[in-house]
């Protein structure tokens, strides 16, 4: 039977977490840290397939940090002086050796033949202990564990209070012939692993998004060819129409506090318009009342302002009100054309798509319009979306027009390093409109 569990550990030393260990930048680039794996290549464990398993996880956890290029990993062998996962390290050996981060597990099973993995993850540089954990599972959930021990220690080592191996993408496939590309909304654990075709491909589908409900999505379903906000329940892929408008409605975002209200946009006599729904009551409030196209609107984390992009001042531009409509205020100022704007959890950021000289961009700015920063660029960029954490962007690029590069695939950005790496979504499809939960 299924199971996975996670308990922490009180053991005989601190388990106080110590300060994030330090990312130092020199000449333009991060300074990856140095992290040692203890006893993740057992030689003397009772079982034999203890050495696979253990073996198992720490390539699981090896590819997973990877992926940041924020770190150096080293796994001591078998035949290595060991630690146990109760002793203190020699913290002047490991400094010497510029160690900055020590991860000690001890593997064995329970009664029931889970996997069990006793993890200490120490701080060389302030000789504390960062976490102390048991992780147990069965045999066809080790990529959990991975995933679980993944993001202790980038969190331990970054500072940042979320990971994101252990998380989900939903997009848009797009497959056969050029002329006549099918397009289905697709979700993906981040590791590329479990993937589930939520749409049949009968009609076309764009940007889905997650709702406040893990269970739950929003995107546009061109039904009898007229766009329209849909939602889905992921645990029974019912899809029902959002809302009683009658025409065009697309570019949902959800309320971050409440996930029965959304905004859109909404066409109606030809004038796109930006809305606040409340689903379950089915009333609509509009917000914008300009003759200019004003689109794509999301909320800040507090939900006290609203981001849009408009050209009610001739090219598209960038836009923050109020809640409700209220005060106005363009925050772009830079040459190009600006749209789909995206509060970064925290709210510091907003990210953007930006075409200048007929070059696609994502980028970020302050809520205030200064310090625009642009991130990436390409034949066509776009649809940035924030990871759980607010320190990644995940986005869709197609490098050319013709042949296998202009199949788009879907990437992702560390804002703080400029980083980037593509997904590993499958090779034979096309990818596009990201989503991070």
């Amino acid at each position: 039977m299924f199971r996975i569990y996670f308990l922490i550990l009180f053991l005989a030393f601190s388990t106080q977490a110590s300060a994030a260990v330090s990312l130092s930048v020199k000449n333009g680039e991060i300074a990856k840290t140095k992290i040692l794996f203890i006893g993740f290549d057992p030689v003397n464990a009772q079982f034999p397939q203890v050495k696979r398993d253990a073996n198992e996880v720490f390539e699981r956890v090896r590819k997973n940090l990877k992926t940041t290029d924020l770190f150096e990993v080293v796994k001591q062998s078998g035949s290595d002086e060991s630690l146990s996962a109760e002793a203190l390290p020699d913290f002047t050996k490991y400094s010497n050796a510029q160690i900055g981060a020590i991860v000690v597990a001890q593997f064995d099973y329970d009664l029931s033949g889970n996997l069990e993995a006793r993890v200490r993850v120490w701080d060389v540089l302030d000789q504390r202990q960062m976490f102390g954990k048991l992780y147990a599972a069965s045999r066809d959930n080790y990529r959990k564990i991975s995933n679980a021990i993944s993001n202790e220690i980038f969190k331990a080592v970054t500072g940042e209070t979320i990971g994101h191996f252990d998380s989900q993408i939903i997009y848009v496939s797009e497959s056969g012939p050029v002329t006549k590309r099918s397009k289905r909304i697709n979700i993906i654990d981040f590791d590329g692993e479990n993937k589930r075709v939520l749409t049949n491909g009968n009609e076309l589908v764009l940007t889905p998004i997650f709702s406040k409900n893990r269970n739950e999505i929003f995107y546009v379903n061109y039904l009898q060819g007229k766009p329209q906000i849909f939602s889905m329940n992921l645990q029974n892929l019912r899809s029902q129409k959002v809302g009683g408008f009658r025409g065009t409605t697309f570019a949902a975002a959800i309320n971050p506090k409440d996930s029965n209200v959304i905004l859109l946009s909404a066409i109606d006599d030809g004038n796109s318009d930006i809305y606040e729904l409340n689903i379950s009551a089915n009333s609509a409030r509009r917000l914008t009342k300009s003759s200019a196209i004003d689109t794509t609107p999301t909320y800040s984390p507090d939900t006290n302002y609203i981001t849009f992009a408009s050209d009610r001042e001739g090219g598209q531009q960038l836009y923050v009100m109020d809640r409700d409509g209220s005060s106005v205020k363009k925050i772009s100022s830079g040459e190009g054309s600006y749209s789909k704007p995206v509060w970064s959890p925290d709210g510091k950021l907003i990210a953007f798509t930006k075409i200048k000289g007929g070059q696609f961009y994502i980028g970020v700015m302050t809520p205030s319009g200064s310090g625009e920063r642009l991130l990436t660029s390409g034949y066509l960029v776009e649809g940035a979306r924030w990871s759980p954490s607010g320190r990644y962007l995940i986005f869709s690029r197609k490098n050319s027009p013709y042949g296998q590069s202009s199949v788009p695939r879907i990437y992702v950005i560390d804002v703080l390093t400029g980083f980037e790496i593509e997904l590993p979504i499958p090779a034979a499809e096309g990818a596009t409109d990201p989503d991070w939960l």
